[in-house]
């Protein structure tokens, strides 16, 4: 199975940043290309919904939950027709200096394997515009390296 990962260190403490991106329903409030979202239930096998900045819905399915290191499992459960299946970590690594490592993981599979390696890079510029636009949260800094479709940071494509 495929796998993507990408980990940036960020000028904040961990418990910061998880505190803006550890709640499995708040994923729009600092996602970039995601403009809404709605979540049924808490904790493990809570559902939720993302709205794509194309209107698209993408229901994911939260599969675990840790705080040590702070990060939350899921997987993509609907929306996207071209993936046979996922399964992403979203990871805070606190460094006890006021800075931290976010890393975002993923296996995935597509229907067609012709596709995986357009989907992998969706996947990759999608999680790096996330823990970009973290960084600029934090740091102020600029979001510099990606794609002018990347830093429009849209979902990965709908095959």
């Amino acid at each position: 199975m495929p796998n993507v990962t990408v980990a940036e260190h960020i000028k904040a403490s961990g418990p910061k940043v998880w505190e803006l991106i550890g709640k499995f329903d708040t994923f729009h409030r600092w996602a970039p290309g995601i403009t809404g979202s709605t979540t049924q239930g808490t904790g493990p096998g809570a559902i939720r919904n993302l709205t794509l900045a194309g209107g698209a819905i993408l229901t994911e399915k939260l599969i675990s939950r840790a705080d040590e290191p702070l990060g939350y499992t899921y997987s993509i459960e609907a929306g996207e027709p071209g993936l046979a299946s996922h399964i992403s970590t979203l990871m805070v690594v606190d460094h006890g200096d006021g800075s931290c490592t976010v890393s975002w993981v993923c296996n995935f599979a597509m229907k067609n394997t012709a596709e995986t390696d357009s989907a992998a890079a969706s996947f990759k510029n999608f999680y790096r515009a996330g823990i970009a636009a973290l960084k600029k949260r934090f740091e102020g800094a600029p979001i510099t390296g990606l794609t002018a479709a990347a830093q429009r940071a849209p979902a990965p494509p709908r095959k």
